[in-house]
């Protein structure tokens, strides 16, 4: 796999964030806005459990906060 430069990597992530700022805009309210931001996170952790194990995606919700 190719290493990418740091602004591949933020092109790349602005790309994957399209859809996402889409999603947000269909919301009609501030519960369907914390129902999304509910699911985006079950979702991260799935990806950083299924991805970086048990102990990796721990790490990476210590940082988060």
């Amino acid at each position: 796999m190719k290493k990418l430069t740091r602004e591949e990597v933020k092109q790349r992530m602005m790309e994957l964030m399209e859809p996402i700022d889409k999603q947000i805009l269909m919301c009609d309210n501030e519960q369907d806005l914390l129902m999304m931001a509910c699911v985006m996170m079950q979702r991260t952790q799935e990806i950083y459990v299924t991805i970086l194990g048990v102990n990796g995606a721990r790490l990476m919700f210590e940082d988060l906060f």
